[in-house]
């Protein structure tokens, strides 16, 4: 089942699409081009499996590939190459998000293109795909970039890499001679100009989540994403990944140490500036989060994807001066322990995507279950109220309010009585049904409540609140004493509640008009 910030962008494509009564319209911090991809094979009359299978699973895979060909152009060193795509491969987040709608695997796909663009025409002057003149590869990477920026924001930090890199590496004299840099400027100013006007309804700094960064204080929790990245649940002192990234960091940081000097030298010296772009990936993403995202929390991983590249390449290193240390007195030893090593960090990411992906499959299910059952029992032109708005929207393909959303958003949901819901209720005689879910926060209080024990729910086998109450119906279900109490019906004036179904996690109910 779709989640939240799923559903926001999908309900919104099949609106663009011109599906009847979806309404749903993307929230600002999730605008993105995506949705309008999404459109194009919903238009097509792609499924959902098949849309997932295109904008997500094949990126996905082609990643693993394009991992091993930059490896392969940054170090000609086909054992970093072949590790780093099997980290690729195996990484657990990067297999969880596989399966759902988001903008973080496809963004990642354009900028390794990009990436991979740089390197083949900037850097070693070679054809761009073998067919296209190097010259142009500043203006094609950064058509890539701005279209990595179009799909996810926050991913623009791509093209901080490359700017401060060409910085970096080449006299400021040259750069500003090179007519193709001029160009690049003009495509870039044309296409963010296109793409806001177009596209995006918010501001960058809007999407970045900042809060008061400039105000809040310094901490350095976004360094805990590579323990987060290779992390063995089982036995976290055994993330045997994240202390061969610490190591191969180091070794990064070294070789720049002692050969800095010569990064503008470019013969012989290609191994270096490849260590030089990684070391800005992970420094400037470490950065963006350490000023303008201070909110003490982690976050999502999948928001650190821009590290993966440099992170992978460093476990690599890592590995090798293990198995070349090893290798000096045995050959096979050394092989041995790289293949232990490798093996044992792989086996461990493979474990826990498979644990996170089977905890979370049926995560929302009753929400879709209670929406397509409402698909088939309910009119085009009826209104459902539902707390997880794009869900509903997108499963039900009907129009579906919040109860904030009845009074036009002027309150929050919490802030909405049950008096006032009733007479709005009446006033609006197209809204018919309402589904409680137990799954989704901040319903009021009269329409839900929640205890603070949990215990697992013999519905789902999920971790689950200890007991349901829904207090306009006055139903309960106790999970700890095993009891339940379900009205079938409750009336208040004109307005009658009933009960059709319930779905896993989420009652579905009839508003019907006494008349």
């Amino acid at each position: 089942p779709l989640w939240w910030d799923e559903a926001d962008y999908m309900a919104y494509a099949k609106n663009l699409a011109g599906i009847e009564n979806v309404d749903w319209v993307v929230t600002s911090k999730h605008n993105s081009i995506f949705p309008y991809i999404a459109t194009i094979l919903l238009k097509l009359g792609s499924s959902e499996i098949v849309s997932k299978f295109i904008l997500e699973l094949i990126p996905s895979i082609l990643l693993i590939y394009l991992t091993y060909k930059l490896c392969i152009l940054m170090y000609k060193d086909k054992k970093i190459a072949i590790i780093s795509a099997f980290l690729m491969a195996t990484f657990w987040d990067m297999l969880f998000e596989s399966f759902r709608f988001q903008l973080d695997i496809p963004a990642l796909f354009f900028a390794f293109i990009a990436i991979y663009v740089f390197w083949q025409g900037y850097e070693r002057r070679e054809k761009i795909f073998g067919k296209i003149n190097p010259k142009y590869s500043i203006p094609i990477t950064v058509f890539f970039v701005i279209l990595v920026y179009s799909i996810r924001k926050n991913y623009v930090i791509f093209g901080l890499f490359f700017l401060i890199y060409m910085f970096v590496t080449k006299d400021f004299k040259t750069l500003i001679k090179d007519k193709y840099n001029w160009i690049s400027l003009v495509i870039v100013v044309l296409l963010y100009i296109i793409i806001g006007k177009f596209v995006f309804i918010s501001s960058l700094s809007a999407s970045a989540t900042i809060h008061d960064a400039f105000g809040s204080q310094f901490d350095l929790v976004p360094l805990q994403i590579f323990g987060t990245f290779f992390n063995n649940l089982s036995n976290p002192s055994l993330s045997v990944l994240t202390w061969l990234f610490y190591l191969g960091f180091l070794i990064l940081i070294f070789n720049l140490f002692i050969g800095f000097k010569f990064l503008r030298k470019k013969e012989g010296n290609e191994e270096l500036r490849a260590d030089f772009f990684n070391f800005l990936s992970i420094i400037l993403t470490l950065i963006f989060f350490f000023f303008l995202t201070r909110n003490g929390n982690l976050g999502d991983p999948r928001w650190y994807f821009p590290l993966l590249l440099a992170s992978f390449i460093s476990i690599s290193r890592g590995t090798l001066l293990i198995m070349n240390f090893v290798g000096k007195y045995s050959k096979t030893i050394g092989i041995i322990v790289f293949i232990l090593i490798i093996g044992f960090g792989g086996y461990y990411e493979y474990k826990h995507a498979d644990m996170t992906v089977k905890n979370k499959v049926n995560s929302y299910q009753g929400i879709k279950e209670a929406s397509l059952f409402l698909k088939e029992n309910s009119n085009l032109e009826d209104v459902i109220i539902s707390v997880p708005v794009p869900q509903t929207a997108y499963y039900s393909e009907r129009s579906s309010l919040s109860p904030s959303g009845l009074f036009n958003n002027v309150k929050g949901n919490k802030e909405i009585s049950f008096e006032d819901f009733l007479e709005k209720v009446k006033k609006e005689n197209n809204v018919k049904y309402m589904i409680v879910s137990f799954s989704e926060p901040n319903h009021p209080d009269w329409m839900r409540k929640e205890a603070e024990e949990y215990v697992q729910n013999p519905q789902t086998g999920e971790i689950t609140l200890s007991k349901w109450e829904i207090p306009f119906m006055n139903t309960t279900i106790d999970f700890i004493n095993n009891q339940q109490d379900i009205k079938q019906e409750e009336t208040y004036g004109d307005l009658t509640f009933k009960l059709m179904t319930i779905k896993q996690d989420a009652f579905v109910y009839e508003i019907k008009r006494n008349v």
